[in-house]
């Protein structure tokens, strides 16, 4: 991590993830409250996908507004950019998984602070061959393994899932197979064991009815997935405190209807002003919101959005034994809090 961090004042910010470190001008306006009737820019991680398409139909369908909040939902180029532009104040709302923003807020006070669970699962499991299947990170001790990007959520995943279990990741040797598909025919030619993907790939690898054995990262290795983010000045204020309360009682609408199927062909049809390209396959599209679903279901009798405390603890013991967080023991509050969505 870039200890150099964040500096008060005016100047420049530098959050490191994944490797990356990217200055951003601090806005001095980040701390001030902004009225009622003014736009607060909610900047997604990538570009619009189906996962966000609780954020595309609660704008679309005018859910914010109804709520007494004027939301604008804005395509990302990055993770980091958008953890980025939050604690800048670039942007009022973000979403982020703790893996992206545990590490910048322990290790260089990073002014962010998670508000909203979306996905309480990762993402992220390893294909391998269903005849040469990979059931327990033992079974990766000498092989290798496709993941997403050096340095990236895979990367760690990966590590942490040999450390969980009191194995050495470096016995573990690492390729970078990519986001797509490329990592099939790597693995059914023997130059891999096993390959991560998620759900969107799988579901396509699924379509086409590929023969693989599939062991999801949270098995070993669980991190709460997507969640909402906004910056730490602009939620101790208590002039924003309805605001945010608003926010997330739309985005919990838009969640609350990616759940019935019966609304998936409406889903991806909002999308396509969103989207135009993910958006032209309705078929697919039906089938990765069916997926979805898992990852967004909380456990029971929690409230949708709502941070599962207990897993949030495990995922930062996790986080500091793989050194993601390198100053330990910073208290649990610091990285989330449910203060909002229990008003929501």
């Amino acid at each position: 991590m870039d200890r150099r961090g964040f500096i008060g004042g005016a100047g420049l910010a530098t959050i490191t993830y994944a490797g990356a470190s990217v200055p951003v001008g601090i806005s001095r306006a980040f701390a001030q409250a902004r009225a009622p009737g003014d736009e607060h820019v909610w900047m997604a991680p990538s570009r619009v996908t189906l996962f966000q398409s609780f954020m595309t139909v609660a704008e679309a369908k005018g859910w914010f507004r109804e709520e007494g909040v004027n939301v604008k939902v804005q395509p990302g180029t990055g993770t980091a950019a958008a953890v980025q532009q939050v604690a800048t104040g670039g942007t009022a709302f973000g979403m982020a998984a703790p893996v992206a923003t545990c590490g910048p807020i322990a290790d260089q006070d990073a002014p962010i602070v998670t508000i909203g669970q979306v996905a309480y699962r990762g993402f992220f499991e390893i294909a391998s061959r269903a005849d040469r299947p990979l059931r327990h990170p033992r079974d990766f001790q000498g092989k290798t393994i496709g993941i997403l990007s050096v340095g990236g959520t895979t990367d760690l995943q990966l590590d942490a899932m040999s450390i969980a279990v009191g194995l050495d990741p470096s016995k573990v040797r690492k390729v970078v197979t990519g986001i797509g598909l490329t990592g099939l025919p790597m693995l059914m030619r023997g130059d891999i064991d096993g390959f991560f993907v998620f759900y969107e790939s799988k579901t396509a690898l699924e379509r086409d009815r590929a023969p693989l054995h599939y062991l999801p990262g949270d098995d070993f290795a669980p991190m709460p997935g997507d969640a909402l983010i906004t910056g730490r000045a602009f939620a101790e204020d208590p002039r924003n405190e309805q605001a945010i309360i608003r926010f997330l009682r739309g985005a919990r609408r838009g969640v609350e209807y990616m759940q019935d199927e019966r609304n998936f062909d409406d889903i991806v049809a909002v999308l396509k002003a969103y989207n135009p390209i993910e958006a032209q396959d309705a078929e697919k599209g039906r089938r990765i919101l069916s997926v979805l679903r898992g990852y967004m279901q909380p456990p029971a009798g929690m409230k949708r959005l709502r941070m599962d405390e207990a897993a949030w603890a495990r995922c930062i013991e996790l986080l500091e034994k793989i050194d993601v967080i390198k100053k330990k023991g910073v208290p649990h509050a610091r990285f989330y809090t449910n203060r909002f969505v229990d008003q929501a």
